[in-house]
């Protein structure tokens, strides 16, 4: 049986789709709210999409620039963010620095919050640059520069 190249496509990307829900939307029913959006936005966008492209990068700049979009109109901007891809223990002095953590990357803004997941899930520099749309020399100063900050935030 054939399926349709799109949903080949979702398939292929579920995990990245879900990883970047989880970055905008805190709760269970908003994130499947923001996944529905995302895949609505990559079908709308799906007659444009050519073959030769990077599948990862077009899905992935099509579910954050909704997901950006889903978030100004849906959350309050002093909420804070969950830390994603980084497994903390569930001792109670963990969960003290994994809620410190949280509130530090709440501080950065989206853009570098995005930068700062993209590294802490292991992606190269240079897969953060094209992902991004930015110089691969952009990534490791603003890795640099968000590292010094938020070591600032620590004292």
């Amino acid at each position: 049986m054939m399926t349709h190249p799109f949903l080949e496509l979702i398939d292929e990307h579920r995990a990245l789709i879900d990883r970047i829900c989880r970055s905008f939307a805190h709760s269970a029913e908003d994130r499947k709210d923001l996944r529905q959006d995302v895949i609505m936005s990559l079908w709308k966008g799906w007659k444009n999409y050519t073959p030769s492209a990077k599948s990862v990068t077009w899905v992935w700049r099509v579910a954050t620039n909704t997901s950006i979009s889903w978030y100004r109109h849906h959350i309050k901007q002093s909420e804070s963010v969950p830390l994603d891809g980084i497994d903390i223990p569930e001792s109670v002095a963990d969960k003290e620095l994994s809620e410190l953590l949280e509130t530090m990357m709440a501080r950065l803004s989206h853009q570098d919050q995005r930068l700062l997941r993209l590294y802490i899930d292991g992606w190269r520099q240079d897969e953060i640059a094209e992902l991004m749309g930015i110089s691969q020399t952009n990534v490791q100063t603003r890795i640099f520069r968000i590292k010094e900050k938020m070591r600032g935030m620590a004292k």
